[in-house]
Formats: C-alpha cells, structure tokens, sequence
C-alpha cells in the first residue's frame, strides 16, 4: 500500500491530507491521532456482511 501524505505543522498541532493508493479522494486530517487512524488498512471484507463492517 502507498500513501501520500502532505504534512503541514504549527507551534500548537498538525494538520494535512492522505492520498492512499487506489482512493481517488484525499482524506485531510488535523492532529497526529487522525493521521494515524487514516494510515490503518483499511477493514477485510466480513463473512457475514462481505462488506468490511461488522454487524454488533
């Protein structure tokens, strides 16, 4: 998987946007829990739902 990730940095946070491979849209984010999050892969499809959710 590859990603682009455009960074831009304060005294106080971090903000930016992703591009994952394959995406066709960028995802921005604002602090490094946000980054972190979009740079999970993304869910595999479930048995159950075939569509990568889960169903509680």
């Amino acid at each position: 998987m590859r990603y682009v990730i455009e960074l831009y940095g304060t005294s106080e946070s971090v903000h930016g946007s992703v591009a994952r491979e394959g995406c066709e849209t960028d995802r921005e984010f604002h602090g490094w829990l946000e980054l972190l999050a979009l740079l999970e892969p993304p869910p595999e499809p479930s048995p159950e739902t075939g569509d990568g959710s889960s169903r509680t």
